[in-house]
């Protein structure tokens, strides 16, 4: 079925537009990417800290994405869609057949969906990704959203969450914390394989909106996923905003985890901007949100609490400078059956606060730009001084584009030993407009470090567009 996806996307795709009448008033996008990738990743089995061996990682991966305006004339219809097709020259198929979710060749479709316009009114029919302030999320449905003119509006949305083990699907933006398939293990007869894996994931939500009220705006959403006719996941969040330009801004919101009982995230912003500086200051609470089925409950569920302070100074001039504190709780809420939480719960056991800052500069002058950030941090997880140096520079009326990164690392985890050395890495990036609608790109990267010792990647990157 998947060695037939190219066939049948552009077949989807010509029946889409040869029902448009009259076809000549449609716009069409066409656009392309090839990527040829070379790096190398870490084994994990088999290995000792002295005894390094990384797998070589051989990809050519093609973007082709196909979007088309107007269908009908005068009217806001259309399709827009991204294929993915991949293949991975250093995984031999044999190889990838052992391992649960890894595949050496395949097709994933990104999104393609319909979308209709008209007034307050949005729909869109088919496999789209959703962003809110609960999750990113892909699911092949419906989503229907009407705004009225008093700045109050609805959205509710409804279909199948897209899974790695779906259609010419992928797993990234699947539930977290579960493998992608079972497949090989219920193949093998293999005890405790999870046949649910495998199932369908209706998901469904709605949202209340309101905007432009005087500067305020937010929004009030709920929703929920079933697998295998049992509640999987079902989150309610509510985000409030606040702002008019220079001056004050604010943004606070809760992301409730319903199942757990707890907030997934919380967030207060309250932010001041000025013509020549900005300042701000941030509360944050990160928790772990997983499938139900996850084994990750079994070993940790804390939650993460940071405060931020940030302030931006913008002089005359080309310069820009930043100065950040940071603060982080990390709450320790393991399993008491673990080996792990008696070196937590111990009284010689590392702090679980974390605490730093970070300063940094940028500058741009005509074709030139440069910017640099220090960040030292200390208490949870070791000592660790981050120094981060990018510069760039375009030639030939921007036809050509060259950029540079530095970054060296000192890191001295208590937990990990692994994570106790100094860190270095280069990248260079160097991309050249061929004609308006075509460029490539190289970009090649160096890291030595204690963990994989010396790495090298490479990318080559080769865009196309064009409009019909």
């Amino acid at each position: 079925m998947r060695g037939a996806a190219p066939a049948l996307w552009a077949l989807g795709l010509a029946v889409a537009l040869g029902a448009a009448e009259p076809a000549w008033a449609a716009a069409v996008q066409i656009e392309a990417r090839t990527e040829a990738q070379a790096y190398q990743i870490r084994a994990w089995r088999g290995t000792t800290p002295d005894d390094v061996v990384l797998l070589p990682r051989r990809r050519i991966v093609q973007y082709l994405g196909l979007n088309a305006f107007e269908l009908v004339t005068g009217q806001d219809l259309g399709f827009e869609s991204s294929l993915r097709v991949f293949a991975d020259f250093g995984l031999p198929r044999g190889e990838a057949e052992k391992i649960d979710g890894l595949r050496s060749e395949d097709a994933d479709l990104q999104y393609a969906y319909a979308r209709y316009a008209n007034g307050g009114f949005e729909g869109r029919l088919g496999r789209q990704l959703y962003t809110d302030s609960m999750d990113i999320m892909a699911f092949d449905g419906l989503r229907l959203r009407y705004m009225s003119r008093f700045g109050v509006g609805v959205e509710a949305y409804g279909g199948l969450w897209v899974k790695g083990s779906g259609f010419l699907s992928s797993s990234a933006y699947q539930p977290d914390g579960t493998r992608e398939s079972d497949s090989r293990r219920l193949e093998q007869g293999v005890v405790g394989a999870d046949e649910s894996l495998n199932a369908i994931q209706p998901v469904y939500g709605a949202k209340l909106l309101f905007g432009s009220l005087k500067g305020f705006s937010g929004s009030l959403g709920y929703r929920k996923s079933l697998l295998d006719g049992k509640t999987d996941l079902e989150r309610a969040a509510l985000e409030l905003r606040y702002g008019r330009g220079l001056g004050v801004n604010a943004v606070a919101g809760v992301d409730l985890d319903l199942l757990q009982l707890t907030p997934a995230q919380a967030r207060i912003e309250v932010r001041l901007d000025r013509e020549l500086f900005a300042v701000s200051a941030q509360a944050l609470r990160f928790t772990p949100v997983f499938s139900t089925n996850s084994i990750w409950y079994y070993f940790a569920f804390a939650p993460r609490d940071e405060v931020r302070a940030r302030a931006d100074f913008y002089p005359v001039g080309p310069l820009r400078f930043y100065v950040q504190a940071l603060g982080s709780l990390y709450h320790t809420n393991i399993n008491e059956n673990l080996g792990l939480a008696n070196f937590v719960d111990s009284e010689d056991a590392p702090s679980s606060t974390n605490v730093g800052g970070s300063v940094g500069t940028s500058l741009r002058r005509g074709s030139l730009r440069s910017a640099l950030d220090v960040t030292y941090r200390t208490g949870f997880g070791g000592n660790q001084l981050w120094v981060d140096l990018t510069g760039g520079y375009s030639f030939d009326a921007n036809l050509l584009d060259l950029d540079a990164r530095l970054s060296v690392a000192h890191v001295d985890d208590e937990f990990n030993p692994q994570l106790r050395g100094n860190f270095f890495g280069a990248q260079l990036w160097a991309s050249r407009m061929l004609t308006p609608a075509a460029r490539v790109s190289l970009v090649l990267e160096q890291n030595v470090n204690p963990f994989t010792r010396s790495d090298t990647k490479a990318f080559f990157l080769f865009d196309l567009k064009a409009n019909l």
